[in-house]
């Protein structure tokens, strides 16, 4: 109305009296005035609009993010407390957001009797690695599996350091109260490192591994705080699992002491490895030019061949072990001290131990690197699962859920050139070390030729898990397969497969291979300069027809950063109901996240007409009237229709 009346004022000029328009003469005296009017009446309309707009978009804006417009029906939660946590949700049904919130839930800052310096240290980190507790927003608690000693693990995430390079950094601040005099210079520190021991377990003596003594720093002589400190005696110990803290004096010569922190020490060569790469047996045969199950190639790479065999890898695989209480107390007189366990897998992996999820992190774990020359591994403290009576006596099943990730993704074209990197069939390395009261170190569980019997997969319930064309997951398996990482759901003997379908080959469980191929390094670093154009081919090395076309794997880090966690919770703003069995959840906000169904799943609708809605169905539930769940993940919306206009990820 504002805007109408500015160019109103425009068009029609000033307003005149009527005794004086007969007068008027167009003078430009008055032809001034009329302009300056004009201008003044234009400026006074526009500014009553944006005054008037900025009023509604203000009301509007509180009143739409501060309304929860939750349809309530029997598969669908309506309650964000329950999800977000009675915490974090407010009286008034409004989300409480901190006026500070942590990134990342680390061991605590020392306490103030820690000492009575006037300099406090705090952030302690190990290779540039910070313990991680407990992620922001990980899931709530889940419930205690059967047969297992605790609900969750300690940490998300356990820093894992190779024993030829140890380098240890902290921050420091000023005690509140403290003058500026003490707190200006440090006179020096002392680092001591010592064996991670479970409160259940008695404390032995002797424990400490390293103990720097006191380092003086003569401020006055210019020398200064190193930006870090490396480890100063002999390497420390393969699987042992360790804390360390520092201890600080001020200006003052009064010390000060942080808590301790935890962190291991993992294999670092390839002899430091008894667990190999294992893989399906039939994922494998894939990447074999000579078997039946290979669709011969002309060259290695060729898409429409490529696509048939990565169908043949299809549901993706499950991995499991059993560790028997023989294989953990073989040592007569000895106690366990700690139990580390050190996996990876490609493309991406979720660990578990009797059942009970080893971090929340994921979906892409371990982080992308050229598989081919690099891959990092995670280390988990399991120690807790091993702790009593009853647990160490006990057999346990560790179990391993698999996606493609970076590494086995289906052949696209387009902007993801997927021939430039590594490919091969899904596959797994893992081993635990068990730490002894004495020290003594033991390797068991590897997944290697000799422990291969303790070893299982299978196909499982997640049909396909790509990162451009989603996942998707067969609820039926995933409810018929419940139990599988745990010993309830264990088989001891292996089931036949069947070499045709690989449909048929869920839940049969049968003894992993070991991961083969004949492609080099040197080979495959050929290859890629070739397709880059980077090498011309007159100037090649030749090499023979391979066999084996899986690409070779790269040597085993440890994880160099932190893994991608859960930072936030959040639930829905709005819900829709758009009809024919689809539903619209608006969040808010865009976010890179995973979806959770806290009481159940929408019922599934199955249209009549069998014509799913844009990105909704697929070939084989249309033909066989199947009933399942889309997830479309999008980023507008259609003006017309309310739905989701430019589909991101469909899965």
């Amino acid at each position: 109305f504002a805007v109408i009346v500015g160019v109103k004022a425009l068009i029609m000029g000033p307003r005149r009296s009527s005794s004086s328009s007969s007068a008027y003469q167009a003078t430009p005296q008055r032809r001034n005035e009329r302009r300056s009017t004009l201008t003044t009446d234009a400026f006074y309309g526009l500014g009553i609009a944006i005054i008037l707009f900025a009023s509604g978009t203000i009301v509007w804006s509180t009143r739409h993010l501060n309304r929860i417009n939750i349809v309530s029906t029997s598969s669908i939660s309506n309650s964000k407390a329950e999800f977000l946590g009675e915490d974090q949700f407010a009286k008034n049904d409004k989300l409480e957001l901190q006026k500070e919130v942590p990134v990342l839930s680390l061991d605590d800052i020392p306490l103030p009797d820690s000492g009575d310096g006037a300099i406090i240290p705090f952030d302690l980190s190990v290779n540039f690695l910070q313990r991680i507790i407990k992620a922001p927003g990980a899931p709530p608690e889940p419930p205690m599996v059967a047969h297992a000693s605790k609900a969750r693990v300690e940490e998300d995430f356990l820093p894992v350091v190779p024993p030829s390079s140890v380098n240890f950094r902290w921050r420091h601040r000023a005690r509140v109260g403290s003058s500026y005099e003490d707190a200006s210079n440090i006179q020096g520190y002392r680092i001591i490192v010592r064996r991670h021991q479970h409160a259940s377990i008695e404390r032995s003596n002797n424990l400490t591994v390293w103990d720097s003594g006191r380092v003086d720093i003569d401020s006055a002589a210019g020398e200064e705080l190193p930006h870090s400190v490396t480890w100063g005696s002999s390497p420390p110990t393969i699987g042992h699992i360790l804390e360390w803290m520092v201890q600080v004096w001020d200006n003052n010569n009064q010390p000060n002491t942080s808590s301790w922190t935890k962190f291991a020490v993992g294999p670092e060569k390839e002899d430091d490895w008894k667990g190999k790469w294992i893989v399906h047996p039939h994922d494998m045969d894939t990447f074999d030019t000579t078997n039946k199950l290979h669709t011969k190639t002309k060259r290695f790479g060729d898409l429409k061949n490529d696509c048939k065999n990565w169908k043949k890898r299809r549901p993706l695989p499950l991995f499991r072990m059993k560790l028997s209480s023989e294989e953990l107390n073989v040592i007569e007189g000895e106690e366990i001290s700690s139990v580390l366990l050190v996996m990876s897998g490609l493309g991406s992996f979720r660990a578990s131990f009797d059942g009970v999820p080893l971090s929340t992190s994921g979906p892409i774990d371990p982080p992308f690197t050229d598989y081919s020359k690099r891959i990092m591994y995670r280390g988990y403290d399991v120690t807790p699962f091993l702790l009593g009576s009853s647990s160490i006596t006990s057999n346990h099943v560790i179990g391993v859920t698999m996606g493609s990730g970076w590494w086995d993704h289906r052949p696209v074209t387009g902007m993801a050139k997927f021939h430039f990197l590594p490919r091969g069939p899904v596959t797994v390395v893992a081993q635990i070390i068990v730490t002894y009261t004495s020290g003594e170190t033991r390797v068991v569980g590897q997944s290697s030729e000799n422990g291969m019997a303790n070893w299982q997969v299978t196909r499982g319930h997640i049909r396909e898990s790509d990162l451009f064309t989603g996942e998707m997951i067969d609820l039926n398996v995933f409810a018929a397969m419940e139990g599988w990482d745990t010993t309830n759901g264990w088989q001891d003997e292996a089931i036949g497969i069947d070499g045709t379908d690989p449909y048929m080959n869920i839940d049969a469980w049968v003894n992993p291979v070991s991961y083969r191929t004949e492609v080099t390094q040197a080979e495959r670093k050929q290859e890629m300069a070739i397709r880059s154009s980077a090498l011309h081919k007159n100037k090649t090395k030749y090499y023979p027809r391979r066999k084996q076309v899986a690409s070779p794997l790269g040597q085993l880090v440890p994880s160099e950063i932190p893994p991608i966690l859960p930072m936030e919770r959040i639930a829905p703003d709005e819900i829709h109901d758009l009809g024919s069995g689809r539903w619209l959840l608006d969040f808010g906000r865009a976010f890179s996240g995973m979806l959770h169904f806290d009481k159940g799943l929408p019922q599934p609708i199955i249209p009549h007409n069998n014509i799913y809605p844009r990105a909704h169905g697929f070939g084989d539930a249309s033909e066989k009237r199947w009933s399942f769940i889309t997830v479309v993940y999008g980023e507008s919306l259609e003006m017309t229709t309310g739905d989701i206009n430019r589909v991101l990820v469909a899965g």
